[in-house]
């Protein structure tokens, strides 16, 4: 038997809200509620939906099991446009096919595709950084004590290690913050970090940097794409 939940919680969400909650169908009342379904594994599967909804900040309503058996669900499966009504702690209604597509379809969070793309842009960084080595003319300038135009000091080599930790910590951050928090973060210092990679071009030819930049940057207008388009909730 497979168990499904429904939970309700006060006001409406926007549609984005089904990749922050692991793919559950949102369903808009109307009486000014929002109800969210879908299949639930186990029990700290449905802690970490309820935790979800504690550390938004949305007022929970209330939390329904609905068990569903196989025979039913076949019988679901042939009648995607139908609700399906039960009694358990109230009157609950259910959309089959939305349920059917999510129990096929495993969603990747926003949070881990946020941490994936600043891993992506970390390595780009470093690997940019190498590649730096190999330009004529640069070894000498590090055995001159030249960083670019800046010179070779602990706090100079403090800031080019502070613009490393940063996507690296982000990497973390973008997957235990708050939600709230986690947006704005990573809005913020993806939009610091594109005018300074733009920066690193001034008085440059190479075209390996250039098209370096132009996919750290890419990498960037993504993650704030992905961070403003953050599941909001509506008044």
């Amino acid at each position: 038997m497979t168990h499904f939940y429904e939970i309700r919680i006060a006001g409406h969400l926007d549609a984005h809200w089904a990749d922050w909650f692991d793919g559950m169908s949102i369903t808009l009342e109307e009486d000014g509620t929002t109800l969210l379904s879908g299949p639930v594994p186990d029990q700290p599967a449905l802690y970490g939906l309820l935790r979800k909804v504690r550390d938004l900040g949305l007022p929970l309503v209330s939390v329904n099991q609905i068990t569903v058996t196989l025979s039913q669900q076949i019988l679901n499966k042939k009648r995607s446009n139908t609700k399906m009504n039960t009694n358990n702690k109230g009157a609950i209604k259910m959309n089959t096919n939305n349920m059917t597509t999510e129990m096929e379809d495993i969603k990747v969070s926003l949070k881990l595709k946020l941490a994936a793309l600043w891993t992506s842009f970390m390595f780009f960084y470093i690997y940019l950084d190498y590649f730096h080595l190999y330009m004529p003319g640069k070894i000498e300038e590090i055995l001159a004590g030249k960083m670019y135009v800046f010179d070779i000091t602990q706090v100079a080599l403090l800031a080019g290690l502070t613009t490393i930790i940063i996507p690296v910590l982000m990497i973390f951050l973008s997957v235990a913050l708050p939600a709230k928090v986690n947006r704005w973060t990573n809005i913020i210092v993806a939009a610091v970090y594109i005018p300074y990679m733009l920066f690193n071009l001034v008085g440059e030819t190479w075209l390996h940097m250039y098209f370096a930049a132009a996919l750290q940057t890419i990498l960037l207008c993504l993650i704030i794409r992905y961070a403003w388009k953050w599941p909001k909730q509506e008044s």
